[in-house]
């Protein structure tokens, strides 16, 4: 799958993925520990066609930024939750002055573990325009996906080993008219 602006998504899951396994899932003192936050991400430049949709020959400068906002939940009966969303800001431009730009953009993910059970969950909803230069739009792009883990940590190593995943759904759907 060639999604160059999600570079920096999938770095930015890994790290919370990882984070998230690697933190011992222990009673907490309190109920629950809850924490927010937030990351902007450094806006990346690079030059990409429009995936999926037009003349792969076709080749512009892309600009992207990638804000994360989140929260964090460790509960007293050993329960971790990660749950959030990663907005991105995606331009496309082509020399001849036509561009892309996104309309609403974000992956919702979740993350809930406890000393035995894992799910990973992340929903892809993209919706970009396509503009000819003098700002007529001209086509439009949407993208949907799912993706979702499951796996019963029967050795407790905190990651899904063969024959430890439960279910898996991989789901993409694309529309493109120009």
């Amino acid at each position: 799958m060639k999604q160059h602006f999600r570079r920096g998504c999938a770095a930015a899951s890994g790290t919370v993925l990882l984070a998230a396994l690697l933190l011992p899932v222990a009673p907490a003192h309190a109920a629950a520990t809850v924490t927010e936050f937030t990351d902007v991400h450094e806006t990346q430049t690079f030059t990409a066609p429009l995936d999926f949709c037009g003349d792969e020959n076709r080749v512009g400068t892309v600009t992207v930024t990638e804000t994360t906002v989140g929260r964090s939940v460790e509960t007293d009966s050993g329960v971790f939750q990660i749950h959030g969303t990663d907005y991105f800001e995606y331009l496309l431009v082509f020399p001849d002055g036509s561009y892309v730009e996104s309309g609403l953009n974000r992956d919702l993910f979740t993350f809930v573990a406890t000393s035995s059970h894992t799910v990973f969950k992340r929903v892809t909803q993209d919706f970009r325009t396509v503009y000819a230069a003098d700002g007529t739009p001209i086509g439009s792009m949407t993208v949907h996906g799912v993706f979702q883990v499951s796996y019963q940590d029967a050795n407790g190593n905190g990651q899904p080993d063969d024959g430890e995943i439960a279910s898996e759904v991989d789901n993409f759907r694309f529309r493109c008219s120009l």
